[in-house]
């Protein structure tokens, strides 16, 4: 990319990054920042209205497009929640709408990713326990659901929380082929069979987690076979075994994401691995911390690195740089995104005294043009 990409800030090379947050559509919900990679520091350039409570986003690949679901049980007086996208200026990052607003065909839906090509959108419907699936038009426009699935089964112990099924995440297999959706209320990864050319979505198993685990979010090592999720009643992080030829996981072992000895009340919400897959991430809601692991290289089970205070109250999503260098936390209840250095060595993050104060910031997206 040229432009926002060069000799910004105080003369490094800088980034785009999106943030979502809560609020209302009459509030400022989509924020576009410029990141400077030499220093760390970020800078605000627009925030956009119109979007109710964007609390997850997605870029394109290499479509110039950015996708927000509007986390509602109703959109217009219709129920169910809906996505949005908006153009892209490479120059600037800059967002524009663009026309449509599809319903997700469930209430509040919490996450949205798109196919490698960027052919179609799947939408996690928490409250309504369904997925859907969105077809991107050339121009980048999302259509009409082209498929909704509702999930059914057995509920896990938490009578609370895990009264229903709650799909928190939907993650394409990186080689393709395959979607994964950890579902809170079931215990259970469900497998789909994706195919974003026919634009179907089909059940194909179910990968099932400890009892009240309550897995929500779900990441796949660069280069090994194998698989994460976080679990956020627990506060667990579970090591899968991930075949890629047949699209299934087999759970391992799930290792604890709070320091021993913590007895107050805590929820897992995000997890990332670092571009060289050496070292995974991991958030605490209560405990107010990034947990760092690092990953075997040869089966990537994990060992616990320690923990560092995330800068805030409620860190609900963060993200790392595409060079690794730096994660960006966003802190829910204290309105703040703060940047950390990462040590390519230990793993280890180091807050850099940069931050940046936004409403409500729940989540965190760095934009790279890819060919697609």
């Amino acid at each position: 990319m040229e432009g926002i990409n060069d000799h910004a800030g105080t003369g490094g090379r800088s980034r785009i990054l999106y943030v979502g947050s809560y609020g209302e559509a009459s509030e400022p919900t989509l924020h576009v920042c410029s990141f400077d990679e030499e220093t760390g520091t970020l800078a605000l350039v627009q925030q956009l209205a119109g979007v109710e409570h964007a609390s997850y986003l997605a870029v394109r690949p290499g479509g110039r497009v950015l996708y927000a679901v509007s986390e509602t049980s109703e959109t217009s007086g219709r129920p169910g929640g809906s996505a949005a996208a908006f153009a892209i200026d490479p120059p600037t990052g800059k967002l524009a709408p663009l026309d449509g607003r599809p319903l997700t065909h469930g209430a509040h839906p919490c996450y949205i990713s798109t196919d490698r090509e960027g052919r179609a959108a799947l939408v996690a419907n928490y409250s309504g326990g369904s997925v859907a699936l969105l077809p991107i038009g050339e121009d980048g426009r999302l259509k009409e659901a082209a498929a909704v699935v509702r999930h059914e089964g057995e509920l896990g112990p938490n009578k609370g929380r895990q009264e229903s099924p709650h799909p928190h995440c939907i993650v394409p297999h990186p080689e393709g082929g395959y979607a994964y959706v950890p579902d809170l209320g079931t215990d259970s990864i469900v497998i789909y069979r994706f195919d974003p050319a026919g634009l179907t979505l089909t059940k194909h198993g179910e990968c099932a987690i400890h009892a009240g685990a309550g897995p929500r979010h779900l990441v796949f090592h660069p280069r090994l076979p194998a698989a994460y999720v976080i679990n956020e009643l627990d506060s667990t992080v579970t090591w899968l075994r991930a075949d890629a030829d047949s699209g299934k996981l087999e759970a391992g072992p799930a290792v604890s994401a709070l320091p021993d000895g913590f007895a107050g009340e805590s929820y897992a919400a995000d997890i990332h691995l670092s571009p060289c897959g050496r070292f995974l991430y991991a958030s605490n809601r209560g405990h107010d911390s990034i947990a760092v692991f690092a990953a075997d290289q040869k089966d990537g089970t994990l060992a616990v690195i320690g923990h560092v205070p995330c800068g805030g109250r409620t860190p609900r999503n963060f993200a790392l740089s595409p060079d690794g260098r730096w994660l960006l936390a966003a802190s829910q209840d204290s309105d703040v995104v703060t940047v950390f250095a990462v040590d390519a060595d230990s793993g280890n993050l180091k807050p850099n005294g940069s931050t940046l104060r936004l409403p409500k910031p729940v989540c965190v997206r760095f934009y790279e043009e890819t060919a697609s």
